[in-house]
């Protein structure tokens, strides 16, 4: 009788679990949506017309959390197989990304500003800017890149599939959101912080609640992902260092 109640409760844990995956997926869409939505929908504050470069971009990053949401819906309804199976495209579009993304950031950063007027304005740093939008690329690109490596080893996989999409791909999308309101645009860094933390740590906290105790990844790599962001604004973006070798990479 006892056995059959822990297995029970197992059974229970994991379809709570793979429903909780789902609803991030849902949150990092919305958030999309939210922050590229007004200035694809109104054409009144673009300050360019779109390039297909960008609209490229735009579709791969689209797909990227269709995918995303799929594939947890997959694991939610225990359809492993077919999860696996569409693992490959995964990898296909993280390449996209990376390199769409990265050719995105410059042509940002050789212009001087973002086509939709969200972002860079007046005085803005359009160079410390792709130091963030750069250091993403690269979060992500390692965070998915282990949890291939780790597709045999669900508890770790997930998390870090988690993690590249909301804490390397939402923060452009929520500084976004913040460009929206003019007002916000000198304070965008400290208000983007509380929306980052509450996307970083949501695991953590989920694995505190259901698990009784954080799995390593969801709480040490979250917390390395928060420094990173800070260690960009801060220190990086913002160095002469950072400054000669964007200038070299827009070239």
């Amino acid at each position: 009788m006892k056995t059959e109640v822990v297995l029970q409760a197992q059974r229970t844990h994991r379809q709570t679990e793979g429903w909780f995956y789902v609803i991030m997926a849902v949150i990092a869409i919305a958030i999309a949506i939210a922050g590229f939505g007004p200035a694809a929908v109104s054409t009144a504050g673009r300050r360019a017309p779109l390039t297909w470069a960008l609209v490229a971009h735009g579709a791969i990053f689209g797909a990227w959390l269709l995918l995303f949401l799929t594939q947890t819906v997959l694991v939610a309804k225990r359809k492993i197989t077919f999860h696996r199976r569409l693992g490959y495209l995964g990898i296909l579009l993280a390449v996209l990304m990376v390199l769409s993304g990265y050719m995105t950031a410059i042509a940002m950063a050789r212009r001087g500003y973002d086509l939709s007027g969200d972002l860079i304005q007046g005085n803005g740093d359009p160079l410390a800017l792709m130091a963030l939008q750069l250091g993403d690329i690269l979060s992500f690109s390692i965070l998915v890149g282990l949890a291939i490596w780790y597709r045999r080893n669900p508890a770790i996989h997930k998390r870090l599939m988690l993690l590249a999409t909301v804490a390397s791909l939402m923060p452009a999308a929520l500084t976004h959101i913040i460009g929206h309101w003019p007002v916000l645009r000198e304070i965008t860094a400290p208000i983007i912080i509380i929306p980052l933390l509450m996307l970083l740590f949501a695991g953590a906290v989920h694995d505190r609640l259901s698990r009784g105790r954080i799995h390593p990844i969801s709480i040490w790599v979250a917390l390395a992902l928060f420094v990173w962001a800070n260690l960009r604004a801060v220190v990086i973006g913002p160095s002469d260092a950072w400054h000669r070798f964007a200038e070299w990479l827009i070239k």
